[in-house]
């Protein structure tokens, strides 16, 4: 038993659960039919969700979240890397980008475009047969070295600009969290109008993930003096690319 586990088994026995918590365990305070009338709401058709993309617009401007509409996986995948040109390290070094290993991503072709400059480009994920401690560890180091992050985004809530990360296997926290940019990817069809809409998602996936992470902007603090700064605890930028077609 790793010490994770032994952590969890007493905080379950203090709890008096014998099993992690599920969906239905979660949300078994829902009100009668609320979920089936969230999730109706959330069968929206393109026009309803473009009209969401305007308001998710407005929302991120004061959080200094960028939000850039494109057309396609390969317009993204063109716009990304043109960032990750012009955009410099923030300690100096040479430029790695780290990407969570998903479908979406992989169809952006950053490893190709970025091939000329020259820019690494790493997938987050464990080689055949590695280790898991030894994979976390090999991971973590290279997110250390990385400057952008590229996530994709299980959803996102138009009206307060939530941006949520579902984590599991080749969807690490720390492609999010430890580059000085973080860049995010969503398609349309993900985008909700609030959290209530995405919250009854996830209860309707059934399966919850180890964690998940929400996202608005890049990472600020107005602790000393009452000054904002950004990148005090995670990423100084932020970018958010809506794939609409």
């Amino acid at each position: 038993m790793t010490n994770e586990e032994y952590f969890l088994k007493r905080i379950r026995k203090a709890l008096g659960r014998k099993n992690a918590p599920d969906a239905a365990t979660l949300f078994s305070s829902r009100p009668q039919d609320e979920l089936e009338g969230l999730l109706s709401r959330a069968d929206r058709s393109r026009d309803e969700r473009l009209e969401l993309l305007a308001l998710l617009q407005q929302a991120a401007t004061p959080l200094n979240l960028n939000v850039h509409v494109a057309e396609n996986a390969a317009d993204a995948g063109r716009r990304i890397a043109d960032l990750a040109c012009v955009s410099e390290t923030e300690w100096g070094g040479d430029k790695h980008v780290l990407i969570h290993d998903d479908p979406l991503l992989h169809g952006l072709d950053l490893p190709a475009l970025l091939a000329d400059d020259p820019i690494a480009v790493d997938v987050a994920r464990f080689n055949p047969g590695e280790d898991e401690f030894v994979g976390k560890q090999r991971l973590r180091d290279i997110a250390e070295k990385a400057y952008i992050g590229v996530t994709g985004a299980d959803w996102c809530a138009a009206d307060c600009a939530a941006i949520a990360l579902l984590s599991g296997p080749g969807h690490g926290r720390a492609v999010s969290l430890v580059p000085s940019i973080h860049i995010a990817v969503l398609p349309l069809d993900r985008l909700v109008a609030d959290l209530p809409e995405g919250y009854a998602l996830l209860e309707a996936h059934g399966r919850l993930p180890a964690s998940f992470t929400f996202v608005s902007g890049p990472s600020k603090t107005a602790d000393i003096e009452a000054q904002l700064v950004h990148g005090a605890h995670g990423p100084r930028e932020m970018h958010l690319f809506v794939i609409t077609g």
